[in-house]
């Protein structure tokens, strides 16, 4: 009797240790916990929580918990194969592992609906041999093979979930989206990309970016015959400075560089070996206009509330003052009609940080759109100001719930884009046929969402506008300045070949300073691995005898 009573002691033990471990909740519970799962995913701007309450209960699950049930809610629910399957009655939950470790998969592309059934049962099968979540997940993508990060993959399955509560039958497919993992996972690394060496294809454009004063101390002609000598086929000459002084004959430029025969020079003597030359402009710093014109000087804001806000000493307030905007368009104008130039080229025609560009006009037309400015300049100044976390402006701008904050950022997009704009009428309407080109900040077409994020807020230069009119686009991936690997520039050009026309000529700038020679030819290749129309380094006269030996030896 007493061994008995022992027996059931123990057996109650195991059973009430067995249902304290695991929980079971309904196949309705799942189906709503994948919608609003999904609704809250987009609620946070595509970021994961680490956990969520479970509809018609008070249990909150993990997302590791939430992948397991998800995953078996799907795979018992297409049981029947059918478009239209089965809702379980339950689903017993199965604890995951947090992933040790993530590797970027797919961030596009599509699963088919009876393929989202083959890889839930597939991944059933897997978790319950081997809880742990894998760094990658193989699925196939619109019928190829391809792999995930889970992060993706909770995000698709709870879209797809939230579609069958709302449709009564699986989707046609489900869209491969990009999200932010949760805070308490791992952050997703991105794959490791061989950079071997690539021979160029025939019209690869080799572009250099050149410094006038450069010319002035090596010698026009001598610098364009090494220049020719080394492979390239394009100088991107830069006439007119951050200081605003120009470098050609001008009848209405401001400020002068101490030998203006440069342009003139440049370009017969490109000409002659068969270059094209860009006539290079800063477009939004000019010292020289400022120290005439200082009421030009572009807002910032001020470090703490209360203080003045503040004026800068070389970036105009491009939005603002009509007369600038007319005199750089008129000093390209007289270069195109006084001087064979090839192309017109862009740089600095962005607004320097999100610290900057708030000044009356901006506040002003924020106020006519209803815009909380209290509210816009609190946050700027907890982000930019002297006790500033550098984060929270462009956070709240990626959550995109912020009102105020979105439309904040895209009025300075719209700024720019108008002034390209402007500049694109100007140009075309003296000479059709220029090469019209822009140096792009390389956060603008990272595939990474937070990086373009960044961009946005602080530079305001979308990709978009700018292949609407350019002919070339040239992200400065200058890689080691920027702290990345030389497999960066391919994920940067990709990100640009998605939002611009295909006709749209991408050149990548590659650094050229502060670098080995096998590092410079890396970002060459890698240039080349990523398809890319050609590259532009940064520049000339930081090029010594190595560097060069290293791009003659990259070029062959």
């Amino acid at each position: 009797m007493r061994r008995f009573l022992v027996f059931n002691l123990i057996l109650l033990m195991i059973v009430s240790i067995s249902f304290s471990v695991s929980k079971v909740f309904t196949g309705e519970q799942i189906l709503k916990l994948g919608t609003v799962l999904a609704n809250t995913i987009e609620e946070l701007g595509k970021k994961l929580p680490d956990e969520i309450t479970v509809p018609g209960t008070k249990e909150k699950v993990s997302m590791e918990e939430a992948l397991y049930l998800m995953t078996k809610w799907l795979a018992l629910y297409g049981e029947n194969g059918k478009k239209v399957g089965v809702i379980p009655k339950e689903v017993q939950l199965v604890e995951l592992k947090k992933p040790e470790k993530m590797i970027m998969g797919a961030q596009g592309g599509k699963i088919w609906w009876d393929d989202i059934y083959k890889l839930t049962k597939e991944l059933v099968e897997e978790f319950e041999k081997n809880p742990g979540i894998p760094p990658q997940i193989k699925i196939l993508n619109d019928r190829k093979e391809d792999v995930i990060t889970a992060d993706v993959l909770i995000y698709l399955l709870a879209r797809t979930i939230r579609w069958v509560d709302n449709n009564k039958r699986m989707p046609n497919y489900a869209s491969i989206r990009p999200v932010v993992p949760p805070p308490s996972w791992p952050p997703v690394e991105k794959p490791e990309v061989k950079i071997e060496k690539v021979p160029a294809k025939p019209g690869e454009i080799r572009g250099i970016w050149v410094w006038y004063d450069t010319l002035g101390k090596v010698g026009v002609e001598k610098a364009m015959k090494e220049i020719h000598d080394l492979g390239f086929t394009d100088v991107f000459l830069l006439v007119k400075g951050i200081s605003g002084k120009v470098c050609w004959e001008s009848p209405s430029a401001l400020g002068f560089w101490e030998d203006t025969s440069i342009l003139r020079r440049a370009v017969k003597s490109a000409h002659e070996y068969g270059m094209k030359l860009h006539a290079w402009f800063v477009v939004s710093k000019d010292k020289t206009y400022l120290a005439l014109y200082p009421e030009s000087g572009m807002y910032g804001i001020p470090l703490e509330e209360g203080m003045d806000f503040r004026r800068a000493k070389s970036t105009i307030d491009f939005a603002v003052d009509s007369a600038y905007r007319r005199y750089v368009e008129d000093l390209m104008k007289q270069v195109l009609l006084r001087y064979d130039v090839d192309g017109i080229h862009l740089d600095y025609i962005r607004y320097p940080t999100g610290a900057w560009g708030w000044g009356p006009y901006q506040i002003g037309r924020a106020w006519m759109e209803g815009l909380d400015l209290d509210f816009l300049l609190k946050t700027a100044i907890e982000t930019w100001g002297n006790k500033g976390d550098g984060k929270k402006f462009i956070e709240m701008y990626k959550e995109f719930r912020y009102y105020d904050i979105n439309a904040w950022v895209q009025m300075r997009m719209d700024d720019v884009r108008n002034f390209v704009k402007e500049i694109h009428d100007a140009v075309k309407s003296v000479k059709p046929d220029v090469i019209l080109s822009a140096a792009l900040m390389p956060e603008g077409g990272d595939t990474d969402p937070n990086a373009n994020a960044f961009a946005m807020v602080h530079y305001g230069q979308r990709y978009s506008d700018f292949g609407e009119f350019c002919q070339f686009l040239i992200p400065m991936t200058y890689h080691l300045e920027f702290g990345k690997k030389a497999q960066w520039i391919i994920d940067v050009y990709k990100g640009t070949k998605e939002v611009v026309p295909p006709e749209v000529k991408i050149l990548m700038g590659v650094q050229g300073y502060d670098i080995s020679p096998i590092e410079l030819q890396k970002a060459i290749y890698a240039s080349r691995q990523a398809g890319a129309d050609g590259f532009v380094v940064f520049r000339y006269g930081s090029l010594n005898d190595e560097l060069k030996k290293a791009i003659l030896e990259a070029i062959k």
